[in-house]
């Protein structure tokens, strides 16, 4: 029989693990109006610059990036795939330099729309899912995915030539 420590070191990430992930802390206002949000079948609004910075890609080039991260086995925190192309949480500040064409660091201030944890792609939420739902407070190496973006970039360069 295994002890109760062992058991809590290799299950699954606490059910409120995923709040954390978005900057959502239990006593937080924003987590209210997330789960109100959500309940409703609607996408929680969240502010951009409090907990994190988000890097937006086009659509295709974003997902791109992201399975370039997750083969090179690069943790990857939070990307949702949206209307608007695919988002990726990023650190605080360190995306801030970022000067690559289609990419687009989102001011602070500004926010995401983003689905419940659970609704992880294909599955969608107003036309929102995440590629990579969030986790602990897990969030993508900025300049590991400013490596990933440029190698998309490139690749898909040589796709259009042949």
């Amino acid at each position: 029989m295994t002890s109760g420590a062992a058991n809590r070191s290799t299950a699954s990430p606490s059910p409120g693990a995923h709040y954390v992930g978005l900057g959502l802390r239990h006593t937080d206002a924003l987590l209210a109006f997330a789960l109100a949000a959500w309940c409703r079948g609607g996408l929680a609004e969240l502010p951009v610059g409090s907990a994190w910075d988000v890097v937006r890609l086009p659509r295709a080039l974003g997902w791109r990036a992201v399975g370039i991260l997750q083969q090179q086995g690069i943790t990857v925190g939070p990307a949702q795939h949206t209307p608007d192309g695919v988002e990726v949480l990023v650190p605080l500040g360190s995306a801030a330099a970022w000067e690559l064409p289609g990419a687009e660091v989102l001011a602070p201030g500004l926010t995401v729309c983003v689905p419940h944890p659970s609704t992880v792609a294909p599955h969608t939420q107003r036309a929102h899912s995440w590629i990579v739902p969030p986790h602990g407070d897990v969030l993508t190496d900025a300049d590991m995915l400013h490596e990933a973006y440029a190698a998309a970039l490139t690749a898909s360069r040589m796709d259009a030539v042949r």
